[in-house]
């Protein structure tokens, strides 16, 4: 985003003690997430030498090849050795679901196309600028409940 924009964003999340990092292309934030540990992707998508619609896609493209936000494929007929036990319900197999980043897409366009293309992508939620900080506020409580519901802490296991 421009210098003034990621001001605006870096002075809110430093104000509600939430750790951040900026980049200033799409390559540089796929270098980035590729380090770990992002909770959330608050993604230009008019960024120079990658836009972030391309920046989005490769992300999530590292993602499944990861196997990250993919459940495994695990023929029925085969048991893994260890199984958790659920009382009536028998027994199932440990889940390996680590959660994928979420991905918002943030532009000064309204057009309907752009909000397609960056969901098509893989973006999770599109923010026309100039952002509300209340309503950013009450978006990254929800994006956050999402990655705890979804088991964020396991993203890096291997």
């Amino acid at each position: 985003d421009n210098p003034i924009n990621q001001n605006i964003l870096s002075m809110f999340l430093k104000k509600k003690k939430i750790k951040h990092q900026t980049a200033k292309d799409g390559e540089e934030a796929v270098k980035k997430w590729k380090t770990g540990g992002f909770h959330l992707i608050l993604m230009d998508i008019q960024l120079p030498v990658k836009d972030g619609i391309e920046a989005t896609r490769e992300i999530r493209d590292l993602e499944r090849n990861s196997n990250i936000g993919v459940f495994p494929m695990t023929p029925a007929t085969e048991m893994p050795s260890r199984q958790l036990s659920l009382g009536s319900l028998g027994a199932i197999p440990p889940s390996p679901l680590r959660s994928s980043v979420i991905i918002v897409a943030l532009t000064a366009s309204s057009l309907q196309t752009d909000r397609v293309n960056a969901l098509a992508a893989g973006c999770n939620d599109f923010l026309t600028k100039p952002v509300s900080l209340k309503w950013l506020e009450q978006k990254t409580i929800e994006w956050g409940c999402m990655q705890v519901s979804t088991g964020f802490g396991r993203q890096r296991e291997s």
